[in-house]
């Protein structure tokens, strides 16, 4: 049976979140749904560790609440804070944390009253070891759009949307080549308004759709909505798409792999998301419901992460090269992020 660490306390309300792990096994993620956290092993993938509050933005002289979604192999953190803008407004911002110190990263809107500053809201998603944060930014038409912050640049690039401008983005992960994938608005097969999972090559500038699964109730035709979360350096992509309906008329979904140009490829038949994938392919997600934390390696086939903790697991959230697995567990009837280490 696996090492399982509970990361950190939560002792107001007993619940937690871990939403990302580099491969050292530092993990990130957030506390009494208000404070964000880094937890790092006294030892590299070790099962013991110290967690440590990040600071957040100010929300008029009081911390608002943050939450921390990803980890780089120097311990860089993003995520997004509460917080002020320069005019007084609320906001959520994509920010990250560089040795425990906070940065806005603004918005896709500058403030033409206010140089250097940013109108509306962002969250930052994901970071690679370069620094390159990826994630969800306002745009001056109104809409949300998937965004590249280099840091080597200092600001924002709007990176589409699939159908334009006007369309609704967000990226969700970048792996250390630079290639970004994500979710956008697109337009199905009967011309109805979905989702799709997108591909940006890294130095290219034109969103590639991934598509979405065949009908399997109509031959030559295909599902409306799909959606990738995780890219690996070999470029590897997993996510999830419609997968048809069940016998009462909901929805199914199936986590699945993408390859640029040939679809998407189901990998479980049955009613499941993938939201990761490791180093060497490894897939971790949920499956069945209600939900069961899997990971689904070459090797060994679908483990369930309710037996291989020994403890209820609904999701598995991420991976690494270690063989290490954040995720969600059941614990006094409340959701607490654990590290599985097998």
């Amino acid at each position: 049976m696996a090492t399982v660490t509970t990361l950190v306390s939560a002792v107001v309300t007993g619940i937690s979140d871990a939403n990302g792990i580099n491969n050292a096994g530092s993990v990130v993620g957030q506390e009494d749904t208000v404070f964000p956290y880094i937890w790092q092993p006294t030892q590299p993938n070790g099962t013991s560790g110290t967690p440590t509050r990040l600071p957040t933005l100010f929300t008029g002289g009081a911390p608002g609440s943050a939450t921390a979604f990803s980890v780089n192999s120097q311990d860089t953190v993003v995520g997004h804070s509460e917080g002020l803008d320069a005019n007084g407004n609320a906001v959520t911002r994509a920010v990250v944390w560089v040795n425990g110190t906070i940065q806005d990263l603004g918005t896709l809107v500058p403030d033409p009253f206010n140089p250097g500053s940013f109108l509306g809201n962002s969250r930052a998603i994901d970071v690679n070891d370069a620094g390159v944060v990826v994630g969800a930014s306002d745009t001056p038409a109104g809409v949300e759009h998937a965004f590249l912050f280099d840091p080597g640049v200092g600001v924002m690039t709007d990176l589409g949307a699939l159908l334009g401008g006007t369309d609704p983005s967000r990226a969700t992960s970048v792996n250390n080549n630079g290639d970004v994938v994500g979710v956008s608005v697109a337009s199905g097969a009967s011309g109805n308004v979905v989702d799709h999972a997108f591909l940006l090559p890294a130095g290219t500038t034109t969103l590639v759709d991934l598509g979405t699964l065949p009908d399997p109730a109509n031959p030559g035709a295909f599902l409306d909505n799909s959606s990738a979360f995780g890219i690996n350096d070999s470029g590897e992509i997993v996510g999830t798409a419609d997968a048809g309906l069940d016998p009462s008329g909901n929805v199914l979904t199936a986590a699945v792999r993408y390859t640029a140009g040939s679809g998407p490829v189901s990998q479980l038949p049955m009613h499941s998301e993938g939201y990761d994938v490791g180093p060497g392919g490894q897939i971790v997600g949920s499956l069945d419901i209600p939900g069961r934390g899997f990971l689904l390696d070459a090797a060994t086939g679908l483990v369930d992460l309710t037996g291989l903790a020994g403890m209820s697991v609904a999701y598995g959230f991420g991976t690494n090269g270690a063989g290490q697995i954040i995720g969600s567990a059941d614990v006094g009837g409340s959701p607490v992020g654990v590290l599985i280490t097998p």
